[in-house]
């Protein structure tokens, strides 16, 4: 391990810090949801962040909302929905927010203001809308509808639909916006559906068994589906919409196979991640050459999401409570802790933060990109310290007052120990620190890191 000193200064106390030379992923905060936290959603431009809520209020009577996150503060806001949420997708052009409920309608959100609207989807209560996707070049929202066979295409101007395709079972969609083709997974046909954006046409593609998720490069203008039931990828081309087959490992089990039940792609570095739920791994696809190689993650990865600034990869384990990020440039994974059951990834390339919705617990994670990991702190010379005599937290600041990490502390440690025992501080800087006894600040000071 490559480290550099750099010096530390705790008050009066000077010591040398050995950090590494590369950027790390940590936890910087935990936002509180209401019960029911099922879906989340991202805009990148006004830094803020969507989850759909369900809970029960006291007299049995429930009620839905969607929060939404302040990415700049993490404080929260309510919005209030007629029923509840079950998948969202945001049109940064517009600043709105759609939101599919169990109704069979569409609830629109003004970013700007938070007033709502709703459009409905389909009369038919059976048609069970299970995938949203937004062409924000043209405006346009699909929502597809798992039972009744078809996808209703808002018009994000006015909020008028129109209707496309029958006979067929959505489960996944997805836009290439450059070529204005959407792609919609026909889970029980074994194909995938290429609608045409400017004319709603339809052609057929035959892929894999049981595809469940779907991937778009639009620099290459391939597509990816993953085949849940004969574990493999279905690679299309965008031009021709011919197909090659890329396996994604063996049965971990006999008879369960590795379970390809989400996907995404780099655009940038032209490789695509599969979470394989039943392996316990993400495959790596080498889009250039259709090569594969095999990250071991957490338990039961059910999301991925990619940040192709930094090229990290960012993984669920829903069985693990926790989100593995793997390196792009050399498929080095590291665990970062999660709350209680994380289902879904929203991430914002922008400011490289990343929301980790943990449906059991209630809340969402937020993980900083930009930390940097303190591997030790070493003081630069003997002295005498008195033990703190008390138990509590240590916490540390910015100077803006934005909490950076707690750590706790016996009573029995030295102040000194305490603050060389900071484990992720950012790289450069000057930062408050606090000793709390029962919330009450028992002592405080700053430190130097240069």
């Amino acid at each position: 391990m490559n480290c550099e000193l750099r010096k530390v200064v705790f008050g009066m106390v000077m010591a040398f810090a050995c950090v590494i030379d590369v950027r790390a992923d940590a936890v910087v905060a935990t936002v509180p949801t209401e019960e029911y936290a099922g879906s989340i959603a991202i805009d990148s431009i006004t830094n803020k962040i969507y989850v759909s809520d369900e809970f029960y209020q006291a007299n049995g009577i429930p009620t839905y909302m969607v929060t939404v996150i302040n990415g700049a503060t993490d404080s929260t806001t309510n919005v209030s929905v007629s029923n509840a949420i079950k998948l969202m997708a945001v049109n940064p052009a517009t600043d709105k927010i759609y939101a599919v409920n169990y109704a069979n309608y569409v609830t629109i959100i003004n970013g700007a203001n938070n007033d709502t609207a709703t459009v409905s989807v389909v009369s038919d209560p059976m048609a069970d809308p299970v995938a949203i996707v937004v062409n924000p070049v043209t405006n346009k929202i699909y929502v597809a509808n798992e039972s009744g066979g078809f996808v209703t295409v808002i018009n994000g101007a006015n909020n008028d639909t129109a209707t496309v395709g029958t006979d067929f079972q959505p489960v996944a969609i997805a836009v290439n916006q450059l070529t204005n083709k959407i792609y919609v997974v026909n889970g029980e046909g074994n194909n995938v559906f290429v609608i045409d954006g400017a004319t709603n046409d339809i052609a057929t593609v035959s892929v894999g068994s049981s595809p469940l998720a779907i991937a778009v490069n639009p620099v290459t203008n391939k597509i990816y589906v993953a085949n849940n039931g004969s574990s493999n990828v279905t690679v299309i081309n965008g031009v021709t919409n011919d197909t090659a087959t890329v396996s994604v490992g063996p049965d971990p089990y006999p008879g369960t196979g590795p379970g390809p039940n989400a996907i995404v792609a780099n655009p940038v570095t032209n490789k695509i991640y599969v979470a394989n739920l039943n392996s316990n791994n993400v495959v790596v696809i080498d889009g250039a050459t259709n090569g594969t190689t095999t990250v071991s993650v957490g338990s039961s990865p059910l999301a991925i999401a990619v940040n192709p600034v930094t090229n990290k990869i960012y993984v669920a384990n829903s069985g693990s409570n926790s989100v593995t990020v793997i390196d792009g440039a050399n498929n080095g994974a590291t665990t970062v802790g999660a709350g209680t059951y994380p289902c879904a990834i929203a991430l914002n390339s922008i400011t490289n933060k990343i929301y980790v919705l943990n449906s059991e617990s209630s809340n969402v994670t937020v993980i900083d990109g930009t930390l940097t990991t303190a591997v030790r702190s070493v003081p630069s010379q003997p002295k005498t310290s008195c033990v703190i005599g008390y138990s509590g937290i240590l916490a540390v600041y910015s100077l803006n007052g934005r909490q950076i990490m707690k750590l706790p502390f016996a009573a029995s440690a030295t102040k000194e120990s305490v603050l060389g025992s900071v484990g992720k501080i950012p790289a450069t800087g000057v930062y408050k620190y606090c000793f709390l006894r029962d919330r009450k600040v028992m002592d405080e000071g700053s430190f130097l890191v240069r």
